[in-house]
């Protein structure tokens, strides 16, 4: 491991006034000569802002390996004839998987310690009034979000199985080297970690989003708003974790009804419906379907939804995304081209035969197979999460602006690592809301909105339909309370348009029908979102954890060990042998050495 100090990494990121848009590589191997020194940092307001702006740099960092563990340990994306025997192995969860580039510990380590580093001289700055308490909460919390999501990835995915976990730390140390090498560190299980993460979450002092300008200037064109991560988000899906599940319910809400004036009311974070007839780019709100009285011509769909991967910052693409870090194509590159493309890249990776099956195993309302989110030929914009060159077939979501070229790439170089918008946000609510005894505002944002499922208030009246102020609302107390009621003009009251009138659904929004909820509905549900999760958030980096926290949840190995035994299946691999493995919890775990 690298030997560096915070500082340099703080001041030279300053200096050169750009933050996650460079290679923090280049910033810790920065010659000591070409920085300030430590006694001449942590001073001003604009040092603890370089600060922050290095922490993101280095953060940007984690972007493939993000992708890597959580993807292709789990059974949505396999290996190319081009993978390396070790990327096989972390694939095939066989030993020598820890000798594979993407399976080092250590970059989490080194960003943890910086975390840790700007927290205590943030609470220096403090001490010594460099800083107002507005200033230092807001900057303190958002370092310690940080800090947390780097935990819980590495809790997810390494273990010092004679330890029993991964070592927490929460003070700076001279070299990440001392980490590993210490005797005395608290190593943590990850269920304790969960539970000590959620202590320091909900102990921050402000959980919501930067209102400082200074930290709101546009870089390199790039809206700075979204590359800070939501601690509210953060927190919903600890809870998931922890079991709160009303408390995950109550974060995730709170996301939903940020919007309070305008469109913002009806579409920000709400998944909105199209009410346009030809599904334009600008109109859609990222829904996919067909042309108005062409529903039966497959050469009349538009799959508008995949232009939320290529969009940069219109309206459509402010109501979806909620964390997105950027590279600019000239002081930092698409790291996921190695990773995924044919021309730029090495392609390493594909979508796996299980995640294909997935998709052309959708029927849509109209009767035609296939899911826009997959690869749906013969449409406008064919190619959702994945396309085929020749019989290859390639994950699109996070090479997708330089793929479409100079419309959507300026440098052919630059991309997106997208982490949270509203369609994972709207699965989430939805796990915490059929755990906690909400199975019906579960299904109904799952599949075709608040308004669809809520026709009136009271079920078993008839006549209630006519009365306004009993229709298409969920008449709960929050976080489950939904109005989606629109009325017309004879209507009383006349031309109401609420919250939730737009709402979708996460199916509907992609032409595909309702599920069909048969048995336990708490345990159907749950089976249904998961999968719903494979097709909506495939390559986004959250199916390991997904499969993770559902196996622990029910105590069902199973849960895990069946998905990855499928996808090596359906590549003629040796699922079998590897099913058998991850029936053991503690092989589902990298060693951290």
């Amino acid at each position: 491991m690298k030997r560096f100090k915070f500082y340099i990494i703080a001041v030279v990121t300053f200096l050169l006034g750009g933050w996650g848009l460079f290679s923090c590589t280049d910033v810790l191997e920065a010659d000591a000569k070409d920085v300030l020194l430590a006694d001449g940092a942590w001073q001003t307001i604009d040092d603890a802002d370089a600060a922050i702006r290095g922490v993101y740099g280095q953060l940007s960092n984690l972007a493939p390996q993000y992708i890597v563990l959580n993807e292709l340990r789990a059974d949505l994306l396999d290996v190319t004839e081009n993978a390396s025997p070790e990327l096989r192995a972390l694939s095939m969860h066989e030993d020598g998987a820890e000798n594979c580039e993407y399976a080092d510990p250590s970059p989490f380590f080194e960003l943890i310690n910086n975390c840790n580093d700007v927290i205590k001289n943030f609470g220096i700055m403090y001490d010594e009034h460099l800083l107002s308490r507005e200033e230092y909460y807001m900057r303190y919390s958002d370092v310690v979000a940080v800090r947390s999501w780097t935990y819980l990835q590495l809790s997810m995915h390494f273990s010092d199985q004679g330890k029993g976990g991964v070592p927490y730390i929460t003070e700076p140390i001279v070299s990440v080297d001392d980490i590993l090498d210490s005797e005395d560190l608290n190593y943590l299980s990850l269920e304790t970690m969960i539970d000590t993460l959620v202590n320091a979450m909900e102990s921050i002092p402000y959980k919501g989003l930067y209102t400082d300008e200074n930290l709101l200037l546009p870089v390199s064109g790039y809206d700075t708003k979204y590359m800070y991560i939501d601690k509210e988000y953060l927190l919903g899906e600890l809870h998931l974790w922890d079991g709160n599940y009303n408390a995950a319910a109550v974060y995730f809400k709170t996301i939903m009804e940020r919007g309070l004036s305008g469109n913002d009311l009806f579409d920000l974070y709400k998944l909105p419906y199209d009410a346009s007839a030809t599904l334009g780019v600008t109109s859609s709100r990222y829904n996919s379907g067909y042309v108005r009285y062409y529903e039966n011509d497959r050469m009349s769909a538009k799959n508008m939804w995949t232009y939320m991967f290529m969009d940069v910052q219109s309206t459509n693409y402010s109501n979806e995304w909620i964390w997105v870090l950027y590279f600019d194509g000239t002081s930092s590159s698409n790291p996921f081209l190695k990773l995924f493309s044919i021309d730029e890249g090495d392609y390493l990776l594909k979508p796996s035969q299980s995640a294909i099956d997935n998709w052309n195993g959708q029927i849509q309302r109209n009767g035609f197979q296939g899911d826009f989110r997959g690869y749906f030929p013969n449409s406008y914009a064919a190619s959702g999460s994945y396309t085929m060159e020749g019989d290859q077939p390639v994950a699109l979501k996070q090479i997708m602006n330089s793929y479409y070229g100079a419309t959507y790439s300026t440098t052919g170089q630059d991309g997106q690592w997208q982490l949270w918008r509203a369609g994972g946000l709207h699965l989430r609510y939805c796990e915490a809301a059929n755990r906690d005894g909400q199975s019906k505002v579960a299904y109904a944002l799952m599949n075709n909105g608040i308004g669809a499922n809520y026709p009136s208030k009271y079920p078993e009246a008839t006549n209630n339909y006519t009365d306004s102020t009993l229709r298409m609302q969920t008449g709960l107390a929050f976080p489950y309370d939904f109005d989606a009621r629109m009325t017309g003009v004879s209507d009383n009251p006349p031309m109401l348009r609420q919250p939730w009138f737009r709402n979708n659904g996460v199916r509907n929004r992609v032409y595909l029908p309702n599920r069909e909820v048969i048995g336990d509905s708490l345990l159907v549900i749950e089976d249904q979102l998961l999968d719903e999760s494979a097709l909506e958030l495939a390559f986004e980096g959250e199916r390991w954890g997904d499969l993770m926290r559902i196996a622990l949840r029910r105590g069902d190995n199973s849960i895990l060990a069946d998905k990855i035994a499928e996808k090596l299946n359906r590549a003629n691999q040796d699922g079998e042998a590897v099913r058998a493995r991850l029936m053991d919890k503690k092989n589902w775990f990298l060693p951290l050495q």
